[in-house]
């Protein structure tokens, strides 16, 4: 049986913003997971990458990216009074141990930073996912009537911009 690009984009928002796996998301739409298989591998050979999309999305929202954001800050404010620290510290540490904490600060977050985002193309999409989301909730308390036009309009809209960044 064929489907419409409608029922593939329902598959899409299933996995990327539904955040269900691919076999629960062609489920919930009635189409074979073989299905949905193939229009996600089809999808990243014209660069609209599904898996890059919801890492995006999930990054975007909820406790992963709530959490992310938490630890970056905490781990950010660590690293301040270690520096502070130093410092304080000032002529009493010789300036090879200075070089040498600093150093390893740098590594550490570093480190920190691409553990919880360090592709930038994935932040480059939470950024355009959360942007989106916020115009979906404008957009719905503001202007009422246009709700189900943007909606048509954003269904397209999401592995349009998904391909405009990977470039």
């Amino acid at each position: 049986m064929a489907h419409g690009d409608e029922v593939m984009t329902a598959v899409r928002d299933s996995y990327v913003n539904g955040l269900l796996n691919l076999t629960l998301s062609a489920r919930k739409h009635d189409v074979p997971e073989s299905t949905a298989r193939r229009w996600k591998l089809d999808a990243k050979a014209a660069g609209d990458c599904w898996d890059l999309a919801r890492a995006a999305a999930r990054k975007a929202t909820g406790p992963a990216g709530e959490f992310t954001e938490m630890f970056i800050q905490e781990f950010s404010l660590e690293v301040s009074s270690a520096l502070e620290a130093l410092k304080e510290k000032g002529d009493d540490m010789p300036l090879s141990e200075r070089a040498k904490v600093l150093k390893q600060l740098k590594d550490m977050y570093t480190s920190v930073i691409d553990l919880a985002g360090g592709d930038k193309k994935i932040g480059k999409l939470a950024v355009a996912a959360t942007v989106i989301k916020e115009f979906g909730q404008y957009i719905t308390h503001h202007h009422s009537e246009h709700t189900e036009t943007f909606v048509k309009i954003i269904d397209g809209f999401g592995p349009y911009i998904a391909r405009k960044l990977e470039e």
